[in-house]
């Protein structure tokens, strides 16, 4: 279900957000943010998404597909 949601994504957007402006429009909302924060993170959302649900459900997807690599010094 979720790589369907990528493929989706992908289809009615060529631009996907990176995870982290996502998990920041999230936090605007969710925080003690002025009104105008807090109604700039749901339109960014709901531009890029549709929902708050499909916004955290890529995050999820996308930390799922993070490869964390270790470079020796």
């Amino acid at each position: 279900m979720l790589n369907l949601f990528l493929i989706k994504m992908k289809i009615m957007s060529q631009y996907c957000p990176p995870p982290v402006l996502v998990k920041t429009w999230l936090m605007l909302i969710d925080l003690r943010s002025s009104d105008e924060a807090r109604a700039h993170g749901k339109r960014m959302i709901d531009v890029n998404f549709g929902s708050v649900d499909l916004a955290i459900i890529y995050l999820e997807q996308s930390h799922s597909d993070n490869t964390l690599v270790k470079v020796g010094m």
